[in-house]
């Protein structure tokens, strides 16, 4: 009988250990289930966030660029007409009577303003930046040099046409004309490059400063053969950004250069009155003559043209730069 008692005995509790171990199994079961449903739903919303977030972003680029397609897509419309119907002649000649031809003469212009505005505006702004950045420390003249910069990027065009034909045609009397215009320019380039220039030469390692100093070259010659080596992929681009932006600027040369309907033949007076891409589209654009806006629309093809050529070249020279100095 007690055999049987104990018999009966481990049997009910084995039973009973059986039903909570199954208790246990079911219960880890279903939060082993919950969880795989939350991780499930939680990785379809985060799916689901990266989605809507890639479309939103796909959307703000696509209306980012677009404006640009559709600008484009309307002035080559327009101009590809006079431009496949003149050819080259239409690049090589000057106007002529009833503002029939090419522009030539505004081609010109454009190219000369720029290498007057570049020869002045480059040199001060890249060697102010190297002053600032490599011969001063971080106070009162750095951080005025930096915010007159970064005021005088957002002012404008048109303020400093109105500058140009107050300080330099009429208080320093240079007149209208390509030196004035030039000047006009080389104000709007300074501020980009000088940033730029400031930029590029804090990304250069304190490392190299420090070991060409440590083999007995002066401030000086560690500045020129070193810093500004390194630092020249992105100088260039800088440069080479700031001319395609001025390349297109009309309101300043509206009140300091002038027009003219061929190229200039002085520095100064009235012979070196002096047309330029973006001033003969807006002067065509303006006339009431069908025939002439639809060569602003073709002079606009050019310049966008030639903007985009001064882009691709920064971009091109900056990788090749960076590669050989690399």
């Amino acid at each position: 009988m007690m055999v049987r008692a104990d018999k009966t005995t481990v049997d009910t509790n084995t039973g009973a250990e059986d039903v909570g171990l199954q208790y246990r199994t079911n219960g880890l079961l279903s939060q082993l289930a919950l969880e795989v449903r939350l991780a499930v739903s939680t990785r379809s919303k985060r799916r689901a966030g990266d989605l809507l977030f890639k479309a939103l972003t796909a959307t703000l680029a696509l209306v980012a660029v677009l404006p640009f397609f559709l600008l484009l897509a309307e002035v080559v419309a327009v101009g590809s007409a006079e431009l496949v119907g003149s050819g080259i002649a239409f690049l090589l000649t000057n106007p002529g009577p009833g503002l029939h031809g090419g522009i030539a003469n505004a081609i010109m212009g454009t190219l000369l303003l720029v290498a007057v505005a570049g020869g002045v505006g480059i040199p001060i702004s890249i060697f102010a930046a190297v002053y600032i950045t490599e011969y001063t420390r971080p106070g009162l003249l750095r951080s005025a040099v930096e915010f007159a910069a970064d005021v005088l990027a957002g002012i404008p065009s048109i303020v400093f046409g109105a500058f140009g034909f107050t300080f330099l045609v009429g208080f320093l009397g240079l007149g209208m004309g390509l030196v004035a215009g030039g000047l006009t320019l080389a104000f709007m380039i300074v501020p980009t490059v000088l940033r730029t220039t400031q930029e590029a030469l804090k990304q250069v390692p304190v490392s190299l400063r420090e070991a060409s100093l440590a083999l007995g070259a002066t401030r000086w010659r560690t500045t020129w053969s070193v810093t500004i080596r390194a630092a020249l992929p992105g100088i260039v681009t800088g440069v080479l950004l700031a001319i395609g932006r001025v390349m297109g600027e009309t309101a300043p040369l509206i009140f300091t250069a002038g027009n003219n309907l061929q190229a200039p033949t002085s520095v100064l007076g009235p012979g070196s009155w002096v047309a330029s891409m973006p001033y003969t589209i807006w002067a065509y654009i303006s006339d009431p003559r069908e025939y002439l806006q639809v060569k602003a629309h073709a002079t606009a093809v050019v310049l966008i043209a030639m903007v985009l050529a001064v882009d691709i070249a920064a971009n091109v020279l900056s990788r090749r730069l960076t590669r050989r100095l690399v």
